[in-house]
Parts: structure tokens; sequence; C-alpha cells
């Protein structure tokens, strides 16, 4: 044992019985997958507490150079359903990241309306096609659109051209009023539930939080809206983020030395400057890759994906 070098830091979004439930094209992680994931994850790793990490950091405590975080992210009642039980069952901890607005459960997330938009369409040609006709019906022109095409339509590791371009049309490339009003449209065409009922589904409760947390499992920031924060200026982050410490301090979570997760893992430097102001002690990235704890930014950590590892 000695102070931590290197972190393996595992993210994790939805995690269920997939294949059985109401939506079985969702991208996500099977329950029975997860179980699998979680015995090999424990046999190789030293599954680490988030707060032992964060006590490493402060004062050079030591840590075993084996180490791994399991981090959730966005809220989702999964994590209350199928993910602490297993957790509990092995003696585990993990580390959760809900955006706070989603809580009250009459807020439904841009990024969870396109995804739910999408698993319920197979054939992503068609709905890109839609989300043409849709924007020129608003105006943008076709010489635009097809620009946006050429430099969004780019696949990534897990999504094809068309899902990414669906994707970024809808979460942020597209201005706010008209991108808001085609998720509306597309969920109302699409999703046979009313927007109530799917966040009711969806997403934790306070309830949820406080057992999370009463069950030793740790609770960091993940904004209060889930936006792309390097689409906004300085005022509009430090408002997310400060609603965001609100709420930690609220349930009693950490709010001093605490863990930041961003959103889509985007930031800037003006993300960095308010979390160093604000004592913030990690940043939590979608970059993929072992954390290194001695060399890099600690406000600038890889994670790996869950189908980075075996099910």
């Amino acid at each position: 044992y000695k102070q931590i070098n290197n972190l393996t830091i595992v993210m994790y979004h939805y995690v269920r019985d997939i294949a059985s439930s109401r939506f079985p094209n969702i991208a996500g992680l099977e329950i029975s997958g997860f179980c699998r994931q979680l015995d090999y994850l424990n046999s190789h790793f030293e599954i680490l507490d988030m707060n032992d990490v964060i006590e490493s950091i402060l004062h050079g405590s030591k840590l075993p150079e084996n180490g791994c975080l399991l981090t959730f992210d966005d809220g989702y009642k999964d994590h209350i359903d199928f993910v602490l039980p297993e957790l509990l069952k092995r003696n585990l901890t993990g580390s959760f990241f809900p955006p706070c607005t989603v809580l009250s459960n009459d807020n439904i997330l841009d990024v969870n309306a396109i995804h739910y938009i999408l698993a319920s369409h197979t054939d992503k040609n068609a709905l890109v096609k839609e989300l043409f006709s849709y924007c020129k019906e608003v105006g943008i022109s076709e010489n635009r659109l097809n620009e946006l095409w050429r430099k969004n339509s780019i696949a990534s590791r897990f999504d094809t051209g068309e899902v990414i371009f669906f994707k970024r049309m809808l979460q942020h490339l597209l201005p706010n009023e008209i991108r808001k009003s085609l998720i509306k449209t597309f969920f109302s065409v699409y999703i046979d539930m009313s927007p109530r009922e799917f966040a009711n589904m969806l997403y934790l409760s306070m309830s949820d939080v406080s057992t999370l947390l009463s069950e030793g499992m740790f609770i960091g920031s993940h904004t209060a809206n889930h936006p792309w924060l390097n689409t906004l200026n300085y005022e509009e982050q430090t408002t997310e983020i400060n609603l965001s410490l609100e709420f930690l301090k609220m349930i009693g979570a950490a709010s001093e030395n605490w863990v930041m997760c961003y959103p889509y893992g985007a930031y800037n430097q003006d993300t960095l400057d308010i979390l160093k102001s604000q004592n913030c002690v990690m940043g939590l990235t979608t970059e993929v890759g072992v954390a290194n704890m001695q060399s890099s930014d600690l406000l600038k950590l890889k994670r790996f994906d869950t189908n980075d590892f075996p099910q």
C-alpha cells in the first residue's frame, strides 16, 4: 500500500433487465452482465470508497495500487432498484451523480428524451430524415443542414454517425427554442407515456437518494440540469454548479472537498476555474483511460466505460 498513483474509474448509466423491459432497445447494461462484471472487477481490483480516495488526495493516506471506483451517472431509478442491491450483496460502495433537478420527478432531461426517442425508432436514417424535415419547417436551410450533417455525423465508439448527428442536433447544435420544441414533438410521437409518468419511471426520488446515502454510497455533483457546460458562459456555469452544491448540502452529502462529474464529459477553462474556487477535489470526464492521480490534473480524470470490461 502506498499513496495512490493510478486509479481505474468505471462509468455506468442504464443498468437493468433491458431485454424484457418496456424499452428493450435502450443502450444500456443488462443486470445479469452487470453482476458478472462486478464479480470480475472485484476479483481483479480493489473496489474503493470515494471518501477514501478523497482522503488520499488531501492527506496522502495510502491506498492499494490496483484501486477501482464505480461511478453511476444521471440519477436513474436503475441505481436504487438494481445497482444498490448488488453492491450491498458484495459489500461494495459506489459513487452516484444525479442532476438534482430530476429528483422532483417532473422534469425530463433532454439527454434522456433523446435516448428513448432513438430507442423507440429502429430506422435511424428515417429518424434523421424526419429531423431534417422538421428543421426545414422552422426555417433552417438545406445548405445549413447539410453543413451540420457533414461536421457532426461522425461515428463514435458506440454510436453510428446517424445517431451522433441526431443526438448533437437535439442536445446543443440547434437554437434552444427549436431543439426544445423538436424534442417535445418527437417525444409525443414515439413515447407512449406522459412526461410525468416517464420521469417517475426513469429517475431517482429524494427518498431514493437518502437511501443511497444511508447505505454508505457517495453522492457527487452532476450539475442541476445536465447541460454541456462548455456551451454556457461563466455566470450560467456558476449557477449550475452552485445549485448542485446546495443540493449536496441539503441531503447531507460532501459539499466541501466534493467531486464533479461533467455531463457529457464537457467542460472548459471557466468550468475548471469555478471548480477550483469552490474547493472541488476531483473532476470526472468521459475521456477513456486510467486516471493518473500523480501527474494528471485532478479535475480532468479519465474513466472507462462499462463496455471496456468483460460482462
